[in-house]
């Protein structure tokens, strides 16, 4: 059931006006009975995946909780020992717990990856045996419902939550349906209390949630879904086509990846928010990034939020890698010694969220080739610098800032090739055919080849102008409060010229497979 399919608005209308009447106090469980719904509906087969990782780690925080109790108790002088077994204890719990999710996780999503590379090795050695591959299937939001839930189980360990008693509860902050799909991944104490409270609907969320749906589904049907019939077009037969065709699909489909999870990100806040509930903010403008560490800070956001919390400061903090920093230092100087477990951290950090995008050795070398970026930015950050000094350049000044946004992009352009080419010979491909910069004869009859006619070029341009313009206003100013501060003719005549544009510029009809979002396969 995507977001933007008739049967999810019915679905979402029918969840709302029962969010509405439901007694305060029981409004939870009905928003419990929803997302299971919406969870069955989509996946009846992999049910017993997401009731796993739910069981699991109700059981273990509770546990783990327990424990931290019993060790408050003891008194400090006469039971270290009986302390130092508790901690083993919680951590063994806190690992077995961790090793079963993410290994159901693991198994699912990259178990046939692992093989076919196995038996391509040992077809290399001309070995006769066969690791076997199986049909699997990834359950609905696995990668996402995992994170959030290890989260919750590694914040009660820390001692930053506390164990939740009431397991359905817990269910419910697993599967709240908003998320389930594509996220954002929530964390425990942001998002738990406001799934519990007793909200009492108002006008103001309504409005703003609205607000937010209808300018994800202008994202995702009228842009993103049109402009990822040229992408595919372009990655599937840049072969026979100009540098500038190439360069288009490109361009076109480093948009449609904003404009397609980010428009499901705004869908999904916005439904929450009609509810009186604000999930956590994963876009904020990446495209206007001046640098690649600013762009992710920007870009998914709350899956950087959960590398750095959960992978990066506890890797950067181990004993050896502060080891390696001092060492480092005493030979290197100061800026190598704090900045080389800095590299270490953002290059384990960005395998991992290539590994976490699926089994492709595109996505490993896509997150590597942000890892390498990042750390070598950060170690060469002096050399940088002296260079800008030496040339006279004027960091501040709007052309060199300017020149940032636009270097930045290209580079996430580059990180698109990536991330999309069907094998890695097609990325050097690609990216070597957008750097011969051949010209058409006719440059018009070959973005018309691409699959799409006049008109829907042009209603591209002004969805692309729309697009522009808000976000240009949404990084001066908070675009929601001074929306409510106008006159109620104009804010409605607004509403209506959105629902007018997605219906009237969406893409539907044959062909179109405009319920599916890019990052459901994640």
């Amino acid at each position: 059931m995507a977001f933007n399919t008739l049967a999810f608005i019915v679905f979402f209308l029918i969840v709302l006006l029962g969010y509405a009447v439901f007694p305060k106090r029981y409004k939870w469980i009905f928003l419990l009975s929803a997302s299971y719904f919406f969870y069955l509906y989509a996946s009846v087969k992999f049910f017993i995946f997401i009731l796993i990782t739910t069981f699991s780690s109700w059981i273990a925080a509770l546990w783990i909780e327990k424990l931290k109790q019993k060790e408050k108790s003891f008194d400090a002088a006469t039971a270290k020992e009986r302390k130092n077994h508790i901690k083993k204890c919680k951590k063994r719990i806190l690992v077995s717990a961790l090793v079963l999710n993410f290994g159901i996780l693991v198994f699912l999503k990259y178990f046939n990856f692992f093989a076919a590379n196995v038996n391509t090795f040992l077809e290399q050695l001309s070995f006769g045996g066969q690791v076997p591959t199986l049909n699997l299937i990834l359950p609905l939001g696995i990668s996402f419902y995992t994170f959030q839930t290890m989260s919750y189980l590694i914040d009660v360990y820390w001692d930053k939550a506390q164990a939740q008693p009431n397991i359905g509860k817990v269910a419910l902050f697993v599967s709240f349906f908003p998320q389930i799909i594509e996220g954002p991944i929530g964390r425990y104490n942001d998002l738990a209390p406001q799934l519990y409270a007793e909200n009492k609907m108002n006008s103001k969320d309504v409005r703003q949630g609205l607000r937010l749906m209808m300018w994800g589904y202008f994202k995702k049907m009228v842009i993103a879904d049109r402009v990822v019939i040229v992408a595919d077009y372009v990655f599937a037969n840049y072969f026979q086509l100009s540098s500038v065709g190439t360069m288009i699909g490109i361009v076109l489909y480093a948009i449609q990846d904003y404009t397609d999870f980010s428009g499901c990100i705004d869908i999904a806040r916005g439904c929450a928010k009609m509810m009186g509930i604000d999930m956590a903010e994963n876009f904020r403008r990446p495209y206007f990034s001046r640098t690649i560490p600013e762009f992710w800070r920007r870009w998914h956001m709350s899956l950087g939020a959960w590398m750095k919390d959960y992978v990066f400061y506890p890797f950067s903090l181990t004993k050896g890698v502060r080891t390696l920093g001092k060492k480092a230092r005493n030979r290197f100087g100061k800026h190598i010694g704090r900045t080389l477990p800095i590299a270490l951290g953002n290059l384990l950090v960005f395998f991992l969220v290539g590994v976490w995008h699926g089994a492709n050795w595109n996505y490993i070398i896509w997150g590597l080739f942000y890892g390498i970026l990042i750390a070598v930015s950060g170690l060469l950050k002096p050399v940088f610098e002296t260079l800008n000094r030496w040339l006279h350049i004027s960091i501040q000044s709007k052309a060199f800032q300017f020149f940032q946004i636009f270097r930045t992009f290209i580079i996430t352009c580059i990180g698109c090739v990536i991330f999309r080419a069907e094998s890695i010979t097609a990325i050097c491909d690609m990216l070597i055919k957008s750097m011969q910069f051949t010209v058409p004869d006719n440059l018009l009859s070959e973005m018309l080849s691409l699959g799409l006619n006049k008109m829907n070029w042009i209603a591209l341009t002004l969805a692309l102008i729309i697009l522009f313009v808000v976000d240009l206003m949404q990084e001066r100013m908070e675009v929601d409060e001074w929306f409510e501060k106008r006159n109620w003719v104009l804010r409605y005549a607004c509403y209506g010229a959105s629902i007018t544009l997605i219906l009237v510029l969406g893409m539907y009809g044959q062909g179109i497979s405009s319920s599916s979002f890019v990052y459901m396969q994640f």
